[in-house]
Parts: C-alpha cells; sequence; structure tokens
C-alpha cells in the first residue's frame, strides 16, 4: 500500500481553513465588542480663531493666493470683520466694468485666515 502525503497546495490550503474555522468556533469570546460603559467627551472651550490681519484696510485692493493654487485674484476690500471674514468686490480680472454701475459691483465674502499670501496692490487710476 502506497503512503500518501499531503503536499499539495490544495490540500494545505484545505488543512490551514479547518484548523482557523475550528479556533473561531471554539471560542466565541474572540470576537471583539465596544464595552457599553465607554463614553467619548469633548472638552469645553476650545475653538480655533483665525483673525484679520491688522495691515488690511478698507478701500485698498489686495491679491489673494489661495491653497488650490493658480494665480492670485485681487480683490478691492469693502468690510473687515475680526474674525477674519472680509467683504470684497468680485475679483477685477473677472469682472467687466462696462457691465456694472460704478460702485454696485457684485460682492462676495471671503475668509482672508485661509490665504497662503496677501499683498497689497496699486489703486486704480
Amino acid at each position: 500500500m502506497a503512503h500518501v502525503r499531503f503536499t499539495t497546495p490544495i490540500a494545505l490550503t484545505c488543512f490551514a481553513l479547518a484548523f482557523v474555522f475550528g479556533l473561531t468556533v471554539s471560542h466565541p469570546s474572540a470576537v471583539l465588542r465596544a464595552d457599553s460603559q465607554d463614553v467619548v467627551r469633548l472638552v469645553d472651550g476650545t475653538a480655533v480663531n483665525l483673525a484679520t490681519p491688522s495691515f488690511l484696510q478698507v478701500g485698498k485692493r489686495y491679491a489673494f493666493t489661495w491653497p488650490g493654487g493658480g494665480p492670485p485674484q485681487t480683490y478691492a476690500v469693502k468690510t473687515i470683520r475680526p474674525d477674519g471674514w472680509i467683504l470684497v468686490e468680485v475679483a477685477d480680472e473677472t469682472t467687466r466694468p462696462d457691465l456694472y454701475i460704478p460702485g454696485e459691483f457684485p460682492v462676495r465674502w471671503l475668509h482672508v485666515g485661509l490665504a497662503v499670501s496677501v499683498q497689497e496692490m496699486r489703486p486704480l487710476p
């Protein structure tokens, strides 16, 4: 009678799967579960405040570079808040002045604390 050896990859794989399955069935406590007593709490009073830079002035133009890349965008500042938000006229590069009444250009709020750089520009002639 010939001696049978289990050296084929299929036989070894079946043996390994049977061993792992046997361990899982024989030890049901191996399943990890969260304890119902665990509670996560947040600390009171933690806040991030990105203040408005002190050099910004109402009425002046600034070129803002944003983290996404691309060329700087130039805005004229209309209103400044202390929490980083500024009200600006829409970028001069994309606005056609002949389509708007002077002084009534579109506006938007920007958070200057998110800018990569801010550069003061010359006044418009």
